[in-house]
């Protein structure tokens, strides 16, 4: 009931304040809602896009290592079908400067005898200088029996100082006996190179990983980035197939959203990655520009609605003003003849509905005519407000209604009101203004201001609901001439009709 009757208070500049808040922050609501999904939809497009980029890198990597397996097969049948010695290795310089001429995407094919020794290379001038038995390929194939490729960790180029990958696969001698390795090469600048031909911005990356986390190459290069581990990072999962993410990155601290794709042949991975302020870039100036659009229609919206709201709130003060003025009297401000005839009807029918008797006490100053004589009009308005003050004190109920009849004449409306409590009422009253002890030489014998007063009271039955309440008004008047034929300053009752 509380919050019901707030909401029945609320002005309808309140009203329309309080929609004008609600359109505005729809609006707001509406339009953040759809920005987050768009920019969600922009993160979703981005990753998509590395994660293909990627996905596409690997496959090119994957080929580069499956060409160059396919060489090494084919050098390690040609050495172990001629015999696998020392002068037919070192006949092959021709053979393998020949098979790596038109690839450029390798630096050398290098071929190893029993004990480490570089026996053969496409790089002519390096037989017999180089050794390579502490190198992990030629452990790894020395002491396993398989004929399948090994894919060795990053190392610097036994003949040269430049970081490089290497392939490799053993060949054996004709008892099946270890008979030595043979070793293509990549740089890894050309993977740098490469992954140079695709855009991801200025500062985007393109980086292949080992599996282990070891980084292999990297657009843009930075060499001292090479062969940094970054398995221990958050974003680096080993094991991890494919996946996009953000992510930060260890190597030159920029917020980037990369995609992922690991080889299922060889153990490497390829990133794929776009700097995220890039990326975002055109989103955040749409943003930019849609904020601005939006916070200046809401501006506009709220300016308006609160113009409009003022407007409207001046317009229910005037009216409320006016209400006011219609229905009290302006000098003593009590209800005038107009709400005190329509407040009659109301309770009139209601005493009728319910079987409750209704009262009305019908008050008059005495000799006010002469109070104005003696003391002036001024003196006579200010009489009549503190007698105003005094009736409109003695109203106990909300429902019990005070009135200015006209002239110096007063009533007073009492609902539910038996002629016992009605006479109580009268006589408070009564005895409250002959207590002011306001000066009226002119009133004898009192000489001070008082009071006559008639009350009538009456029950309504259902058969008299159409009857014409002024027949209470009839009563009290009657009473009223009776107080004042009885000497005044009294109250008088009439007799129920």
């Amino acid at each position: 009931m509380a919050i019901s009757g707030y909401f029945k208070a609320l002005s309808s500049a309140a009203w329309l304040k309080a929609f004008v808040i609600a359109v505005c922050l729809t609006i707001v609501a509406l339009e953040g809602w759809r920005d987050w999904s768009e920019r969600r939809e922009e993160f979703t497009q981005i990753e998509a896009e590395m994660a293909n980029l990627a996905k596409s890198l690997v496959q090119h990597a994957e080929d580069t290592f499956e060409l160059a397996d396919a060489i090494l097969v084919d050098i390690v049948d040609r050495i172990e079908y001629d015999g696998a010695t020392t002068n037919v290795i070192t006949q092959m310089d021709g053979f393998l400067a020949e098979r790596i001429q038109t690839l450029r995407r390798f630096k050398s094919l290098t071929v190893y005898g029993e004990d480490g020794t570089l026996l053969g290379s496409s790089l002519p001038g390096h037989r017999y200088k180089v050794n390579g038995k502490d190198l992990s390929f030629f452990r790894h194939h020395s002491t396993s029996a398989s004929n399948s490729w090994y894919f060795g960790p990053l190392i610097r180029d036994p003949l040269g100082s430049d970081w490089i990958l290497t392939i490799s696969r053993r060949f054996s001698r004709a008892d099946g006996s270890f008979g030595g390795v043979v070793v293509a090469s990549i740089p890894h600048l050309y993977f740098s190179s490469f992954f140079g031909r695709f855009d991801v911005g200025a500062r985007g990356t393109i980086t292949l990983f080992h599996t282990d986390g070891t980084l292999l190459s990297r657009y843009p290069s930075r060499e001292a980035a090479i062969g940094r581990n970054t398995a221990y990072e958050p974003w680096f999962k080993i094991g991890v197939a494919t996946g996009a993410f953000e992510y930060l990155s260890p190597i030159d601290g920029l917020q980037r959203i990369g995609g992922y794709q690991r080889n299922h042949i060889f153990p490497i991975g390829v990133l794929a990655s776009v700097s995220r302020e890039e990326a975002l870039a055109g989103w955040n100036r749409e943003f930019i520009f849609r904020t601005i659009g939006v916070s200046l229609l809401v501006t506009v919206i709220a300016c308006l609605g609160w113009s409009l709201s003022w407007q409207l709130k001046r317009r229910e003060k005037a009216e409320a003003e006016l209400s006011v003025l219609a229905a009290t009297d302006g000098l003593t401000g009590l209800a005038n003849r107009r709400t005190f005839d329509k407040a009659l009807e109301a309770e009139w029918l209601r005493a009728a509905r319910h079987n409750m008797p209704l009262s009305l006490l019908l008050m008059d100053i005495d000799r006010f005519k002469r109070f104005n004589d003696s003391y002036g009009h001024q003196a006579g308005d200010k009489c009549l407000q503190m007698v105003a003050r005094i009736l409109a004190g003695a109203m106990k109920r909300p429902g019990d209604l005070v009135a200015r009849y006209g002239g110096e004449e007063i009533a007073m409306l009492l609902p539910a009101t038996n002629p016992d409590g009605a006479a109580a009422v009268a006589e408070d009253v009564r005895s409250r203004v002959e207590a002011l002890a306001i000066p009226h030489d002119g009133n004898l014998p009192a000489c001070v201001l008082t009071i006559s007063i008639g009350t009538a009271t009456l029950r309504p039955s259902f058969e008299l609901v159409n009857a014409d309440p002024k027949m209470l008004i009839s009563l009290a008047d009657q009473a009223l001439y009776q107080a004042k034929l009885k000497g005044r300053n009294q109250v008088s009752i009439a007799d129920a009709a």
